[in-house]
């Protein structure tokens, strides 16, 4: 049995929709999900999901929640540093205990970093505690996230300046839908060749080039514009952006200053069998005028 954790988040639902299309039997018994509110998944429990209550917060929760699972996928969870890192510690040793034979964790690009950026840090955590947990694991590593662009610029293109504190430095970008694929299509393998999956896009640019190609297809202006940490950082909290994210925010956009989310792998099309869309494909899916219907 596969189970799935944080199936009402926006990754965990997509891998478990991923999983159903792939290999529809898993509707016989062979799908589980473990959310902390089941009533939020009555969708999927109607299909044919086992619906588990289960909170990494609460690891007491755990034991029946992954009871009978072979494999799990465990989708990180959100929130400050210090609560993710015990959440992911207790959801790996509620499963050691469960019997789970093989775990895999969807972690992000630079934990592997001697310094990683505040938001890797909990994953460069979670992966070493995989290791000395002695389990079976596989890690697949995320870029950022290509529907993110359209938090940073909205598809009305209500503003003609994007302004980051990421200087030059490449960015690879993949949507959550076809990052969940590739989690599936790992979750379904019948044999893991690597322990570690870095997915990528299938190239990298710059915020100042994305900027332009937005500009392109959308047909409005918008230029990119270098501001500073700390500007930055205000910005978002003036904005009602909790001071811890706004800070992990401004601490990735730096490091994809110094160039450290530029690197782009053949990993995603190891796993799904073809490349992730190209930025121009999503950039013309978020951002080409749509006719009024």
């Amino acid at each position: 049995m596969i189970l799935v954790t944080g199936a009402n988040g926006q990754l965990g639902r997509r891998i478990v929709q991923h999983l159903i299309a792939r290999e529809p039997a898993l509707l016989g018994g062979r799908l589980a999900i473990s959310v902390r509110d089941p009533a939020r998944a009555g969708d999927l429990a109607r299909r044919g999901v086992l619906v588990r209550q289960g909170d990494f917060g609460q690891p007491e929760t755990l034991a029946a929640a992954f009871a009978g699972a072979e494999r799990l996928v465990l989708v990180s969870t959100d929130g400050p540093r210090d609560v993710r890192i015990a959440q992911h510690r207790n959801a790996i040793r509620a499963a050691r205990e469960a019997g789970v034979r093989h775990i895999l964790y969807t972690s992000f690009m630079d934990a592997d970093a001697a310094a990683p950026t505040e938001l890797a840090i909990v994953h460069k955590d979670t992966e070493a505690t995989l290791a000395d947990s002695g389990m079976d694991h596989t890690i697949l590593r995320n870029t950022l996230y290509a529907d993110d662009l359209c938090l940073l610029v909205t598809p009305e293109l209500q503003q003609d300046v994007l302004r980051l504190p990421a200087g030059d430095g490449a960015v690879s970008l993949v949507s959550r839908n076809e990052l969940a694929q590739a989690i599936a299509a790992a979750a379904q393998a019948p044999r893991l060749d690597k322990r570690i999956y870095t997915l990528t896009g299938q190239s990298s640019a710059s915020y100042a080039d994305i900027a332009a190609r937005i500009a392109r297809v959308s047909g409005k202006p918008l230029a990119y514009q270098h501001v500073t940490l700390d500007d930055y950082v205000g910005s978002l909290v003036a904005a009602g952006i909790p001071a811890w994210f706004a800070a992990a925010l401004g601490d990735m956009f730096r490091c994809v200053a110094e160039g450290r989310f530029a690197a782009t792998t053949c990993d995603f099309a190891a796993l799904v069998g073809h490349p992730p869309k190209s930025l121009d494909c999503l950039i013309h899916e978020f951002y080409a005028p749509r006719n009024p219907s």
